[in-house]
């Protein structure tokens, strides 16, 4: 009687949980059509069809982009290499034509070379002695004259063409600072710094280094001028 009982009850479990296992089947096939359905009628809409068309152009567009802008950066990269050999051919150019330019000067005749002579005036122009021992700043006297003694003689000789400044030391040690500048480099130095002021004053006259000079007691500078003949 009890083994009975227990057969029953065992059906009885058996039959609820088959019950459930057919229905949870028919709900899934159930879905599936649904979804199949949904899905047929989507993609046979036309705003279906638009929305897939939209997302396939933009897949399209973002594997394309990569594309294009390597395409932009060989095509800028290629541009800059052309224009850098368009600078170096037009600068090749330029050195042809400075070197044919100096080839031709070099060729002329010589009586054309030797046509005028270059000499200098026998009078001194300006002249200062007056600067400080060791030192080879111009004082203000010399200064102020400086200028002006050479406009004039601009003025009165329309043949002078350049001027020779010569730096002046007298004939006592070097006692600078600077030893090892010595009397040769002060008397230079004098004159470059009175071409300077010439060049800042007057920057179309042509002024150069002549010959330094040594001489007692005097310390400064001395101006010739040289002419065309």
């Amino acid at each position: 009687m009890s083994q009975e009982n227990e057969s029953v009850e065992l059906n009885l479990e058996e039959k609820p949980k088959k019950s459930h296992f057919l229905t949870y089947l028919l709900l899934l096939i159930l879905l599936i059509a649904i979804i199949f359905s949904l899905g047929y009628y989507f993609l046979n809409n036309g705003v279906g069809k638009n929305i897939i068309s939209n997302l396939q152009n933009s897949l399209n567009k973002k594997e394309m982009q990569p594309a294009n802008q390597k395409h932009t950066q060989e095509y800028a990269k290629d541009e800059e290499i052309k224009r850098l050999q368009n600078a170096l051919i037009q600068k090749e150019k330029e050195l042809q034509k400075l070197s044919q330019s100096l080839s031709n000067s070099t060729q002329k005749p010589t009586t054309l070379q030797l046509r005028y002579t270059i000499k200098p005036k026998k009078q001194i122009i300006a002249e200062c002695f007056s600067m400080q021992t060791g030192k080879w700043e111009i004082p203000q006297g010399c200064l102020l004259s400086l200028t002006t003694k050479i406009n004039k003689e601009l003025e009165n000789d329309k043949k002078v063409v350049a001027f020779e400044v010569q730096g002046i030391v007298d004939n006592n040690p070097y006692k600078g600072l600077s030893p090892e500048l010595k009397q040769e480099g002060l008397a230079s130095f004098r004159a470059w710094n009175a071409i300077r002021e010439i060049n800042k004053k007057l920057p179309n006259v042509t002024a150069f280094e002549g010959p330094s000079l040594e001489s007692k007691d005097k310390r400064g500078y001395r101006i010739k001028a040289y002419f065309v003949e």
